[in-house]
């Protein structure tokens, strides 16, 4: 007879926090909203547009429906939260962080890295990646590229969104698909951006990859001495 009583309680406070909810939505205008169910094909409510949808933060005070109606609701996303790997090149002059040095696919643990450099026309190889390649069903979102990266070229990003209909192809990210500005992760993740440990090892990157660049430069072909024009070969 006890566990009866306790199973109808049980029921009348589910039921209590769902005319609650209710009333709460009444009372706040949102009566009349759809809560939920991403788009329709018909919909009587219009709900939020992609990228507009409101964040709901969840504590202990929290009250009334506990669910988020994703993808029209969503939790936040906090700064240190990480996904999946990117690279990142720098806004000002476009240039790409990655060496191609490979200590990111040699610390791996699941091996799911892979690249090639680029070689100069001479055959020479250059410290630019050619190509390089994420699985993401593979990667365990661990950060360690990131960490052992030597160029801060490699960070980890929010982005959880992947779900798709193809796998064997599209969750293979190339070069193109992984590359973000310096910008974007400023604007992401703005903590760790303006920190005194990001700042310096930004000017070590900066200077480190100038040294890189004229390296290269240096090994570059140079162009034949224009010839001499027929006047100044005539006034001698």
């Amino acid at each position: 007879m006890g566990a009866g009583v306790g199973v109808v309680r049980g029921h009348l406070i589910t039921l209590r926090r769902f005319l609650l909810t209710f009333w709460r939505d009444w009372k706040t205008g949102k009566g009349f909203s759809r809560r939920g169910g991403g788009a329709l094909l018909i919909d009587l409510f219009h709900g939020p547009k992609r990228g507009q949808e409101p964040t709901v933060t969840q504590d202990y005070r929290t009250d009334g429906l506990f669910t988020v109606e994703y993808p029209d609701e969503r939790l936040p996303v906090y700064e240190r939260y990480r996904v999946l790997p990117v690279l990142i090149y720098d806004a000002d002059d476009g240039n790409v962080r990655c060496t191609a040095c490979k200590i990111c696919a040699k610390v791996c643990p699941p091996q799911c890295i892979w690249m090639s450099q680029a070689k100069s026309p001479k055959g020479t190889v250059l410290p630019l990646p050619e190509d390089f390649y994420i699985d993401m069903d593979v990667c365990m979102n661990c950060g360690l590229c990131a960490e052992y990266c030597p160029f801060d070229a490699i960070k980890m990003d929010h982005n959880f969104e992947l779900s798709n209909y193809e796998r064997h192809q599209s969750h293979i990210f190339n070069l193109q698909d992984l590359l973000v500005s310096s910008e974007f992760y400023a604007r992401t993740h703005p903590e760790a951006w303006a920190s005194a440990d990001e700042v310096s090892e930004r000017n070590r990157v900066a200077k480190k990859r100038t040294q890189w660049l004229q390296k290269v430069l240096a090994s570059a072909p140079q162009k034949p001495a224009e010839s001499q024009a027929p006047e100044a070969a005539v006034a001698k």
